[in-house]
């Protein structure tokens, strides 16, 4: 049996019904119908204890770039819609939807370096949710249930030259894992055309993200692409782009599809900060060392504000909030995870609410790096509740419990803002051996 609605076993109806059992009650879910749970369960095989777990990764994310309200209350960066390729243009041979990525026209270092990671990241749940009304406004055009969209992926213009570009690479990587992670089962098929013949040694780099399901839908379509993209797709349905008759003169059918182009310099973000940096706080973590500081929340609702500037090199950057339990534990709760930014490129800017009263712990981190120092610029605000500016997406905490727990085991100083506390910052003198990702 399929494991589609309609075409189910005893075995993948219990598994639904046992499904449905523990997802019903879960808030957030952006549909509670049998397609949607069938989708979740197809993607971990009918494994009910995985598709949950599935289940709450994905309303995690939701919940993290605020994908319920996302059409309403988010505009992306100006530079994203400008310059990010892509959109939807007309439908399959089988009346589903098509999404077109023009791979080989995304500006890797452009967009690194003019725009937050998570703004992209938010910009691909934005597409997300998109789809899901284009499903939904297929379903309702062709009368009859329609969950699934084409995609084809343009990789003209894809160049070691322009494209090898590391971080650029990792923020691609991180977003089809996103899509693996937060939209399952939702791609009927995906054609590949006008890919270069180095394309086998990009697909390595990122094929361990995609699923083995995502993997089987791959197709990659030789020098005859047009010709081969017709048996799928009626040319009355593709741009002139592709082979297709529709949009003359404009063969990219620019009022649906963004052709993307390379960032203009006048977007980069590159030391560009709110606050003047002599007016930042400055601080060198030691190579193999770490910097801490304390900020004590007594305001339920508050916000966490950062600013952060790394000279030369990145740094890693987290936010903790410390508890202490009445069996002498300590608790970790992640706030934002402590992750390698390159705030040398692009300044680490964000927020967090507070909705706990407590101690925060702001983080640098560079025990990555046993050559080499970094210096680091930093402003730190926490805002009262009335003052909650628009925060960029937020990670659904997590939680650590360790018997002793070196993160908060440092000595406090107190800073001129009584909220705001040096922990410590530490280093090692002993020379290792460098991590090859630590500078790109």
């Amino acid at each position: 049996m399929s494991g589609h609605y309609g075409d189910l076993s005893k075995a993948q109806e219990e598994a639904l019904a046992e499904f449905k059992a523990k997802a019903d009650p879960l808030p957030d879910k952006p549909s509670s119908d049998d397609y949607y749970y069938l989708r979740l369960l197809r993607a971990r095989k009918f494994n009910v204890k995985k598709a949950i777990t599935h289940l709450h990764k994905h309303l995690e994310i939701r919940r993290k770039y605020g994908a319920t309200t996302i059409l309403q209350d988010w505009t992306p960066p100006e530079v994203l819609q400008k310059c990010f390729p892509g959109g939807f243009f007309g439908e399959d041979r089988d009346g589903h939807p098509v999404w077109y990525d023009s791979i080989g026209r995304l500006d890797f270092r452009g967009l690194h370096r003019s725009c937050q990671k998570d703004d992209v990241l938010k910009f691909k749940i934005l597409h997300q949710v998109q789809g899901g009304l284009k499903l939904k406004e297929f379903s309702e055009m062709k009368g009859k249930h329609i969950e699934t969209l084409t995609v084809v992926m343009d990789f003209e213009g894809l160049s070691l030259h322009k494209h090898y570009y590391w971080p650029g690479i990792e923020m691609v990587k991180e977003v089809l894992a996103l899509g693996e992670s937060s939209d399952p089962e939702c791609v009927k098929q995906v054609f590949i055309v006008k890919a270069p013949p180095f394309f086998p040694m990009c697909y390595n780099v990122v094929k361990h993200i995609l699923g083995e399901k995502t993997r089987q839908k791959m197709h990659i379509l030789g020098s005859n692409w047009e010709e081969e993209l017709q048996k799928y797709i009626s040319p009355d349905q593709l741009p002139q782009a592709y082979g297709g008759t529709r949009c003359e003169p404009d063969p990219w059918c620019s009022d649906h599809l963004n052709p993307g182009c390379d960032v203009p310099p006048e977007y980069y973000l590159t030391n560009q900060t709110e606050t003047e940096r002599e007016e930042m706080d400055r601080v060198v973590v030691g190579r193999g060392g770490s910097h801490k500081v304390k900020i004590d929340v007594t305001d339920a609702g508050s916000t966490l504000k950062w600013e952060v500037v790394s000279c030369g090199y990145d740094i890693g950057f987290g936010v903790y909030l410390k508890t202490d339990r009445e069996n002498g534990k300590t608790q970790k709760q992640e706030m934002h995870p402590l992750t390698r930014k390159d705030s040398h490129i692009v300044p680490e800017v964000g927020t967090c609410v507070c909705d706990t009263i407590g101690a925060y712990v702001v983080k640098f981190d560079n025990s990555y790096s046993w050559t080499r120092s970094k210096e680091v610029y930093y402003s730190i605000k926490l805002l009262p509740p009335s003052e909650k500016p628009l925060p960029p997406a937020t990670p659904t905490p997590t939680f650590n419990t360790t018997e002793e727990d070196e993160f908060f085991d440092c000595e406090e100083t107190e800073l001129a803002d009584p909220v705001v506390q040096i922990l410590d910052t530490t280093s090692r003198d002993t020379v290792a051996t460098v991590n090859s990702t630590e500078e790109f």
